[in-house]
């Protein structure tokens, strides 16, 4: 692997600290210190602002737009508007004066800078001393948003010197903002400035949500002025820093994403949670964030002995998952940066079923079964994009927002089906844990239906009707484009169809009528069977190995790790069709299905494939190095499992990929659970009984982590010795190393 990590961060097993101010990361460090709480994020930008490289992001999870023009001249099939995330009032903005010198610490004079985000609060901090032509000022940041109460948002902003220094601080809600720093979304609605609040009402131009943003200062200075401008409100302070001076900003954001209610109505719901939330207080809220966290750190904490670097990794993937989503609302989803920067364009993908979906299912029932519900909701819109492409049934998105393809790029677009056969296998996941019946009568049943119409309508039979399979299409390897026979397609369409007639068989759900809602013809189910009993799957039984799609085992050859670091990423170095036309794969393709239904396979199998396609992936995607240590582990390839997983649980900490600088990478995030959990601890949750089969690194002293299954809390402790479960909570039913158990308390093994 050519990918070299960029380490310049602090080693500390709770917090992310930078010591010394390292310009040359300054975007990078931007991502990496984002806050979120599932319903807004914000990057670690400076708010005082910057005049050197910056992203200046504020995002509210579900408040998008559509390109302000159409495609013109577009193709059936290929999207015509594009919709995205878009960039939101920046609601920390200050500017910071002495005497003539503008705080920016691009120019400024500063040392002793120190910044640190906590994952046990969610607290962030920056401090540096600034040298000004009059004098020392030492000048503290705070920031805070209450992962509760997820309108309510903080900053504080502490002034300290040794000798009198005259300093001009004036706080802003700014709806001016830049999405891409090209085009702003928002118009302005309302300005408010009342009774020491100060508030904007603004709305996007073309989607018409809203946005309500209020605050209120507290300090013992006393503003000089307030004014309102053009989308902005701005309040002005004047006074001399002999002693400690603080200023609490505290924000209430409501978002009207319907655009349903009255500017009235939202001011009186503003105003009344702000007086609560100042009442309350910087203290109270820190208090409440730390016991939000002490929760989720007693469920689903992962503790690794003997490798500081890596629990530091694996505990910000687990604290930057909570911060992008916790089933707070039906309606979220998980972009592919979260809420920490505008790559993507806040979309979401199908990485949220097969990469991110198992955190929740092991740790939140109902944020699970919230990310499922999104996809029924968005159910007639995947209808809608099946008839775009001349099918039947539902094709979800590639990339998504609200339900519409977002990817106006055709391969993509028309070419994917993983998401379509990943929301069906996320429902057998979650099948597998929470047996919800109501929900599979009610939601599940209609969505397995319609894709399996879908794949139905797009696969095809060869010339003599022997196979049944995928003509032109992409399979997850998005190197490989417009191919026949995609074998991760072709075997996630029939474990789909093989589903649907399992259900139907089992006689546990009113099919019938569900059939009849989806106007079934009554051939239907034939012709589900006869495609699955067709379904092409390129394997060779001397061999063991699956041919990624037709004709893959033929193409030129790339050593990659002959490609040079500077020529990464590849889209950005290297012309398109280049990527297209050789063996080189941007991420698990054969690999990614093997993994989904692993124990469909043979060790041998695995063996096989794993060492013929793993030196051909050059990890493009950061879904990739997690999928190989998962298999590492498995097959005692210790050396490679490690390196993998150091990719993968500190990707954006160092900057492997070189672009954390456009946010953080949250379903590589979700993945590197997934590595500790599924990798090293072995865990299989493609059927009903959970199996477990825990390895460990000869460099690790220990390791332990913690799942939530039927409701019980089990934690897995593993020793260079030993295993040892402790459950609590109702018996469940395991195999631990091919050995049947029902653990009721705990529960001791001997590693093998």
């Amino acid at each position: 692997m050519a990918k070299k990590s960029n380490e310049y961060l602090d080693v500390s097993p709770f917090k992310i600290i930078e010591t010394g101010f390292h310009k040359d990361r300054a975007r990078v460090s931007e991502s990496i210190f984002s806050l979120g709480n599932e319903y807004a994020g914000i990057r670690g930008f400076f708010e005082e602002g910057y005049s050197g490289e910056s992203l200046q992001g504020s995002y509210f999870n579900g408040i998008y737009e559509y390109a302000l023009k159409e495609t013109e001249n577009a193709y059936k099939g290929i999207v015509k508007r594009t919709h995205f995330t878009i960039n939101s009032v920046n609601w920390v903005k200050c500017k910071i004066l002495v005497g003539d010198e503008v705080l920016d610490l691009n120019t400024a004079s500063i040392d002793a800078f120190h910044r640190e985000l906590d994952m046990q609060s969610g607290l962030y901090q920056r401090s540096f001393i600034w040298h000004t032509k009059l004098g020392n000022l030492k000048i503290c940041f705070k920031r805070l948003m209450s992962m509760m109460n997820c309108h309510e948002m903080l900053q504080q902003i502490t002034f300290e010197s040794d000798k009198s220094i005259p300093v001009y601080v004036s706080f802003h809600l700014d709806s001016n903002v830049l999405h891409w720093g090209k085009d702003c979304y928002w118009k302005k609605e309302e300005e408010l400035i009342e009774n020491e609040q100060y508030g904007i009402y603004v709305s996007t131009l073309t989607t018409h949500q809203s946005l309500f943003s209020l605050m209120q200062l507290d300090s013992e200075i006393q503003p000089f002025n307030s004014y309102t401008l053009d989308k902005e409100v701005v309040v002005e302070y004047e006074f001399i820093v002999d002693r400690k001076i603080e200023f609490t900003r505290y924000v209430i954001n409501i978002c009207d994403k319907l655009h349903s209610n009255t500017y009235s109505k939202l001011k009186l719901q503003a105003q009344q949670e702000l007086n609560h939330f100042v009442q309350k207080g910087y203290t109270e809220l820190l208090k409440e964030n730390q016991e939000y966290y002490q929760v989720v750190w007693d469920k689903s904490d992962i503790k690794i002995v003997g490798d500081e670097k890596n629990q530091q990794g694996i505990r910000y993937c687990i604290f930057q998952l909570e911060q992008t989503y916790h089933g707070y609302a039906k309606d979220n989803n998980i972009g592919a940066k979260g809420l920490t920067g505008e790559a993507y364009s806040g979309h979401a993908f199908w990485d949220s079923e097969t990469y991110c979906l198992p955190f929740y299912l092991f740790s939140n029932q109902e944020a699970s079964k919230n990310l499922l519900m999104f996809r029924y909701n968005t159910l007639e819109e995947a209808k809608k994009r099946a008839i775009e492409l001349d099918c039947e049934g539902a094709c979800f998105p590639i990339a998504t927002r609200n339900g519409k393809e977002g990817c106006n790029l055709w391969q993509h677009a028309s070419l994917q089906f993983q998401p379509s056969t990943g929301v069906v296998y996320a429902i057998m996941h979650y099948m597998n844990l929470y047996e919800d019946k109501e929900f599979m009568q009610q939601y599940g049943l209609e969505i397995i239906i319609e894709v399996c119409k879908f794949l139905l309508t797009r696969g095809q039979y060869n010339s003599d009707h022997s196979g049944f399979g995928y003509f032109g299409v992409m399979g997850p390897d998005e190197f490989q484009m417009m191919v026949n026979q995609n074998t991760y397609t072709n075997f996630m369409a029939k474990k789909t169809f093989d589903y649907l007639l399992d259900l139907i068989q089992s006689h546990d759900y009113d099919v019938a009528s569900m059939l009849k809602k989806c106007g079934c013809r009554a051939s239907f189910i034939n012709e589900l069977k006869e495609a699955s009993q067709k379904m092409i799957l390129l394997y060779d039984d001397e061999t063991k190995l699956f041919e990624q799609h037709e004709g893959f085992f033929k193409l030129p050859h790339v050593d990659v790790n002959q490609i040079p670091t500077s020529d990464f990423p590849l889209y950005s170095h290297w012309s398109y069709d280049r990527i297209y036309r050789n063996d080189m794969i941007k991420q698990p393709d054969v690999l990614m299905f093997m993994f989904l239904f692993s124990s469909d396979f043979t060790f041998e199998q695995k063996l096989k494939n794993y060492e013929f396609y793993e030196p051909k992936c050059i990890h493009e995607s950061s879904l990739s190095p997690s999928i190989h240590s998962i298999f590492a582990c498995e097959l005692g390839k210790y050396d490679e499992a490690l390196k993998f997983f150091e990719f993968s649980t500190r990707l954006d900490l160092d900057d492997y990929n070189c672009n954390t600088c456009e946010g953080i990478h949250t379903t590589s995030i979700a993945a590197a659970w997934m590595n500790i959990v599924y990798g090293f601890g072995g865990l299989r949750s493609d059927r009903a009984t959970l199996q477990l089969a825990p390895t460990i690194l000869p460099t690790w002293q220990e390791y332990s982590f913690k799942l939530v299954v039927h409701g019980s809390r089990l934690e897995v402790r593993v020793t260079q010795e030993y295993v040892e479960l402790a459950l609590h909570g109702m018996p469940i039913e395991l195999k631990i190393y091919d050995k049947d158990i029902r653990l009721v308390d705990t529960y001791k093994i001997e590693r093998q």
